[in-house]
């Protein structure tokens, strides 16, 4: 009877050791800044700074280098989507992280900086570089709709 719940009890704690995880983390930011890479001065210039909402969405699956990345922004009234499937992950410092991601026609980047709340995502690349970034400061999105408010009825 014994060797029958230490089983049980095996069985259990491989399955969830082994068990797939899923991890999705949503930030929803109110300001952006958008540069482009200038070719003859070698830098990136400040375009613009927004000042519309956007949600990205980090979902891993199973681990770090596998999932998806959606970034939805709102611009100039009308909504723009990128997204594309995780490939890879570097942890660059002790809190900052980077995922590396493509869709069918474009590669990119985002980093994740937690200590400044900004989120940099890198996209548009060539041989050479990635010719447009975009700043965003972020907010994690701790409970779902946390940002809306409760309207009460008062007669």
């Amino acid at each position: 009877m014994k060797s029958k719940i230490v089983l049980l009890l095996l069985l259990l704690g491989s399955v969830k050791m082994f068990g797939q995880l899923d991890s999705q983390k949503r930030f929803q930011s109110d300001t952006r800044k958008y540069y482009v890479w200038n070719i003859f001065e070698k830098k990136y210039e400040l375009m613009e700074t927004e000042y519309e909402h956007s949600i990205i969405d980090i979902r891993e699956i199973g681990s770090k280098t596998n999932g998806y990345i959606v970034i939805s922004m709102l611009d100039n009234g009308l909504t723009r989507l990128h997204h594309g499937s995780i490939y890879s992950f570097a942890k660059t410092s002790e809190t900052e992280g980077t995922w590396l991601f493509k869709s069918k026609n474009s590669k990119a980047k985002i980093t994740y900086n937690p200590k400044e709340n900004t989120i940099t995502y890198l996209y548009d690349a060539d041989n050479d570089r990635y010719n447009r970034l975009m700043i965003f400061n972020v907010y994690p999105d701790e409970i779902p709709d946390s940002h809306l408010k409760t309207i009460t009825k008062v007669e």
